[in-house]
């Protein structure tokens, strides 16, 4: 690790119960040999599987925080940026592989570019290297509508680029800007995540990444995705066995769901949004064939579940 009095890099990394997959992404950053000065930081949520120990013996270096409990990722992040010395921040997921001269391409971007562009990523790839995501539309109703009409095949892509929103998949080739990405691999300028506040804690699991990013276009910045720069993703490996549950019940699921939409959209847009989605399952289940209707009828009673949930939150 490359190490100096400034530091450029600071590398958060939350961790639950995923020692040897944080290995092999530790192990994968040393082999990239970031060529700029930085740290680690890996923010322990109360590991139950020796991830402290194996860090602490085959990584020297690195700094640990050891939580006592579980604090999820947004808490944790913040907790990690709170004594991240860099001037930019990397938050990396521990189920992720890095490989050389990646990083080094967000840096340059994110350094070159204009100070209003204060978040990038990279085009995120599956362990066999097939495209897992290369950024998305923040939720609105024209995203919705972009969605359910497939407005992007439908329409020239020099059109489609005026007129959806910034961050539909399947427009672009090159670098661009995007509503937000995969929190998976997030490059941020240290004091505009600090100036905002950081991760919002309020969400107890999942969305923080749209909902950060809508807070960066809401004052003023952009978020961007760098096309020549990849992550392989191993894709949900760092949440644990142990948060299934919690994931699986729907009424946390609603609830997240619900805070997410009044953080970014809110409430009324969001039902609106939902009615979008029902209206075009229902054109889609008429015209669909007995296989495909079970998917667009769940489609349907979910939107309406919704729809219920978040009147009642008015």
């Amino acid at each position: 690790m490359l190490m100096t009095d400034s530091i450029k890099l600071s590398i958060i990394i939350v961790s639950f119960n995923t020692r040897d997959i944080l290995k092999d992404c530790l192990v994968s950053i040393e082999k990239a040999q970031i060529a700029c000065s930085y740290e680690i930081i890996v923010v322990d949520n109360d590991s139950r599987d020796g991830s402290v120990g194996m860090i602490k013996e085959d990584f020297s270096g690195i700094i640990v925080i050891e939580n006592k409990q579980n604090s999820l990722f947004a808490k944790a992040n913040n907790q990690g940026v709170a004594i991240a010395r860099g001037q930019c921040l990397l938050l990396l997921n521990s189920d992720t592989l890095l490989e050389k001269g990646n990083i080094e391409k967000l840096v340059l971007f994110l350094d070159k570019a204009s100070s209003r562009i204060a978040c990038v990523g990279p085009v995120v790839l599956n362990d066999d290297r097939t495209l897992q995501s290369c950024g998305y539309a923040l939720p609105s109703i024209a995203e919705r509508l972009s969605m359910v009409l497939h407005l992007s095949r439908l329409l020239p892509k020099t059109v489609a680029r005026l007129l959806l929103p910034a961050g539909i998949p399947g427009l672009y080739e090159e670098n661009h800007r995007v509503g937000w990405i995969s929190g998976c691999c997030m490059l941020i300028r240290s004091d505009v995540y600090r100036a905002l506040g950081g991760l919002n804690e309020a969400l107890e699991f999942y969305g923080e990444e749209p909902e950060f990013c809508s807070r960066l276009s809401k004052s003023g910045y952009e978020t961007w995705l760098v096309q020549e720069a990849t992550i392989i993703h191993l894709g949900g490996k760092s949440s644990g066995d142990e948060h299934a549950a919690f994931l699986k019940d729907e009424t946390g699921a609603m609830r997240r769901y619900t805070e997410l939409q009044k953080c970014t959209v809110g409430i009324r847009k969001s039902i609106v949004m939902s009615r979008i989605v029902i209206v075009s399952a229902i054109f889609k289940y008429l015209i669909s064939d007995r296989s495909k209707k079970v998917y667009f009828k769940n489609a349907i009673s979910r939107e309406r579940a919704i729809i219920r949930y978040m009147k009642n939150t008015l």
